[in-house]
């Protein structure tokens, strides 16, 4: 199986886990904060999806906050019809690639130094800076010493001592806040950048007010003027202006904060609408979702995972579950993947792989389960309160998607227990479910549909859902291929 990685920036912006990409969603959800109209992803879905890879796959953006926003998108799918409409007008008005070839020039690039610096500094608690009276005082004191050398000249020995003491306290300041003076520089130039966005864009990605940029703008002006003896960066050390500064922009992002981050988050979506307008042109099988108001339920045509080359699509309609069954590797969990993941994208970035129609949901997945020594708990334990988890958020429209439910228990119990659970999480929901239990699959009730894939000779798949129940179990034939002497394999016929 390949995996399709185009994203630009993910491998810049850490990896596979989305690295720099999380952090602005990660600080917005640890502060409570919630985008409009959406709701965040529990941890365990997105790491079940590897969510990181399918923003990988469709992530097309040019700055570090344009895959902020895109991610802060992906893990908190909108269930507000609105915002999905507006987010799709943005969409459309940018689909000329000439215009988006004009904004990424505006929006330039990021470099990955810079990556986490405005979301450290505009949702991460601000740093206690040093007083202002005591920089206030030391700096009057220069000022006044070297006043009173005109008539008694030992003062200026004070003075150059003070001028010293300053110049440590500066350095040792300069190493403290250098984070903050960073993102200070950084966000300068994103309200530049702001400004130039702001001259391009289509009316429906209208820029929000950025007067406030004004306010930094005259502080930061004072900190880069150079000179090419370096004396003006002595002297604001040396009589604290630096660090007068840096405190004064600091005190006016605190103040600000929303409105600049606003401003941050505006700039990040004119990326990431760019991202999902330049994904449908490059990728054929991307399609508008059609996401709307009625009983829950999902019709998909043709439907595969953004992440797989060559994906083999598959249809489906729900109205209330689905039980795969079939043969180890012959695609259910890439299925149950697939499905889950096309609804986040319906719900984000409004476009899916393969035709799409469904009502919004919130989904709610357990596909890898595995024991936690470190915590002395076992696999069923750790699997029971997985599930117990959608069992006590079995409310509102949800997708369950459960592969191989209560795999760490004994078949006798098993059996029973899954078709209890899943036959209450279909009271409360749509359900897509895999096992190699065939004995669920006869024993659930019939608002569950079944479905297989199908073996081919030697271990080969066509990856096409059927319906109906698998006809066997290749476990065998498995261990057969894998060299198991005859001995063993004839216990087991």
């Amino acid at each position: 199986m390949r995996i399709w990685r185009r994203g630009r920036l993910l491998a810049r912006l850490g990896g596979n886990d989305g690295g720099e990409a999380r952090r602005l969603a990660e600080l917005e959800k640890a502060a409570g904060g919630v985008p409009a109209g959406c709701a965040w992803l529990d941890d365990r879905t997105v790491d079940d999806l590897d969510l990181s890879q399918v923003f990988g796959a469709v992530d097309r953006t040019r700055t570090a906050t344009g895959a902020q926003v895109l991610w802060r998108w992906l893990a908190a799918p909108a269930h507000d019809l609105d915002v999905l409409a507006a987010r799709e007008r943005q969409v459309a008005a940018v689909a000329d690639a000439e215009l988006r070839d004009q904004l990424g020039d505006a929006l330039g690039t990021t470099t990955i130094a810079d990556a986490a610096m405005l979301p450290r500094l505009l949702w991460e608690p601000p740093a206690v800076p040093l007083k202002a009276s005591l920089l206030w005082a030391l700096a009057g004191a220069m000022l006044a010493l070297l006043l009173l050398a005109r008539w008694w000249p030992p003062a200026l020995l004070g003075a150059v001592a003070l001028f010293g003491a300053n110049l440590i306290l500066d350095d040792w300041s300069k190493l403290r806040l250098a984070q903050q003076a960073r993102g200070l520089e950084v966000l300068d130039d994103t309200l530049k950048r702001a400004a130039r966005v702001a001259a391009s864009v289509p009316p429906e990605l209208a820029a929000p007010a950025l007067d406030v940029r004004h306010l930094l703008r005259r502080r930061m002006t004072i900190l880069a003027l150079q000179d090419p003896f370096d004396v003006l960066n002595l002297l604001r050390a040396g009589f604290l202006i630096r660090l007068l500064v840096t405190r004064s922009a600091m005190q006016t992002v605190e103040t600000e904060r929303e409105r600049f981050r606003a401003i941050v988050v505006w700039l990040g979506e004119v990326d990431a609408v760019c991202s999902i307008a330049a994904l449908r042109a490059e990728r054929t099988e991307v399609r508008i979702a059609d996401v709307v108001r009625g009983e829950r339920s999902i019709v998909a045509r043709d439907l595969i995972h953004p992440a797989i080359e060559n994906a083999i699509g598959n249809d489906l309609e729900l109205r209330g579950g689905l039980l795969v069954t079939g043969s180890n590797m012959s695609g259910k969990s890439t299925f149950l993947r697939t499905v889950a993941v096309n609804a986040i994208l319906a719900q984000s970035i409004h476009s899916t792989f393969g035709a799409w129609r469904a009502t919004p949901l919130t989904v709610r997945t357990v596909m890898r389960i595995a024991d936690d020594p470190a915590r002395g708990m076992s696999t069923y334990a750790i699997e029971v309160a997985a599930i117990g988890e959608l069992v006590a958020a079995s409310a509102g429209d949800m997708l369950f998607v459960v592969d191989e439910p209560f795999n760490g228990t004994n078949p006798t119990i098993r059996v029973p227990i899954v078709v209890a659970v899943l036959e209450y999480l279909v009271d409360h929901g749509l359900v897509v479910a895999a096992t190699h239990d065939l004995d669920v699959a006869t024993r659930l009730n019939t608002r569950f549909e079944r479905g297989y894939f199908e073996e081919r000779d030697e271990g080969t798949f066509d990856r096409h859902l059927r319906g109906g129940i698998a006809p066997a179990s290749n476990a065998v034939e498995i261990l057969r291929r894998a060299g198991y002497p005859n001995e063993i394999l004839r216990r087991l016929m």
